[in-house]
């Protein structure tokens, strides 16, 4: 009995990895086009939102993130038909294993940087901004010195950047040498801690997450049972894309917990090997649908940009592959106007 379920969790391990992966694929064949066009689109009117620092930043990381994914994915799927159907001959079998081992490297190094650096920043970031649009709504006053500039959110950005670099470094050389060392019971300690210094990082980060939507939630209800008090300063409401980019993500989130903690009893029983698959199974589903939670969000949850999707042809589809795709729309605006709500 214990067999049979533990095949039936491979299985469904492996047929929703697949699922994941055809959903990115549509995402980067319609969804991304889509999300590049509009964006542009909506360029000149956004750069007039105050958040617009943090929101143009998050547009570049899941650009980012989509060819991250695209390299990755390709590496993979070439090194998995070059051993099923390409069988070199003996004399070649050193070079045709020499560039398997690259793509595999290639892809584990891109997944891996993009999981370690930019996802926890991009998470922070996510806080940030909800925690900035909770103060500027509730404590409007104060909206000069919680907007930063241009100039000093670039140097806070980089600071984020070097912490998450310097930090990584610092993890992978303890890592390193705790691995090389010649005790035993050291190298033991070292593969029980690592998984759980990982999964702590992530449970973290996700909480992040869902602060940032319980900041949304309180502006939310606060707006509607005053909603129609005129005397309410519209410019700093936050903008229903973040909002909804932010809940959306969150119940994303929350709703893979189950589903990773299904598939933890795959490939080991131990609870270092729990906390590993757990982890690992989060992070592929964060990699996957972060970016098109994104995208979805910013081109549904926006009337203006949801009208021009229905009014979409054949031509325009032909428009937005070529260099006159943006003169076909007028801009939408995504900061809300003074006659709509939350």
């Amino acid at each position: 009995m214990a067999e049979e379920v533990n095949k039936f969790q491979f299985y469904s391990f492996i047929f929703y990895h697949i699922i994941l992966i055809l959903l990115y694929f549509t995402s980067i064949l319609i969804i991304f086009p889509l999300f590049i066009h509009f964006t542009r689109l909506n360029r000149e009117k956004d750069k007039e939102a105050s958040i617009f620092q943090i929101t143009n930043h998050l547009y570049k990381i899941t650009v980012h993130s989509q060819l991250t994914i695209l390299i990755a994915i390709i590496a993979i799927l070439i090194v998995i038909l070059s051993i099923s159907f390409f069988e070199p001959k003996q004399n070649e079998e050193t070079n045709f294993m020499d560039i398997d081992n690259f793509l595999v490297i290639l892809s584990i190094i891109t997944i891996y940087t993009f999981n370690s650096i930019i996802i926890p920043i991009q998470n922070f970031l996510i806080f940030l901004l909800a925690l900035q649009r909770f103060l500027i709504y509730f404590f409007p006053n104060y909206e000069k010195y919680l907007v930063p500039s241009e100039k000093s959110f670039t140097i806070f950005n980089r600071f984020l950047y070097f912490l998450s670099i310097f930090g990584n470094l610092m993890y992978s050389l303890w890592y390193y040498k705790c691995f090389m060392s010649l005790d035993i019971q050291n190298n033991e300690y070292c593969d029980g801690i690592q998984p759980a210094i990982r999964f702590s990082i992530y449970i973290i980060l996700d909480f992040l997450v869902m602060l940032s939507s319980i900041f949304y939630i309180s502006i939310l209800i606060n707006v509607r049972n005053i909603t129609r008090n005129a005397s309410i300063s519209m410019k700093n409401r936050p903008e229903k894309v973040i909002i909804y980019q932010t809940l959306v993500l969150f119940l994303v989130k929350f709703s893979c917990f189950p589903l990773a903690w299904f598939f933890s009893g795959v490939f080991d029983s131990n609870l270092y090997g729990l906390l590993n698959t757990i982890y690992y199974s989060l992070f592929i589903i964060d990699f996957l649908t972060t970016p098109i939670v994104f995208q979805i969000t910013y081109l549904f949850c926006n009337k203006t940009n949801l009208e021009n999707l229905l009014k979409m042809n054949l031509k325009t589809w032909k428009n937005i592959f070529g260099r006159h795709g943006v003169e076909d729309f007028h801009a939408p605006h995504i900061i809300m106007s003074t006659t709509s709500g939350i």
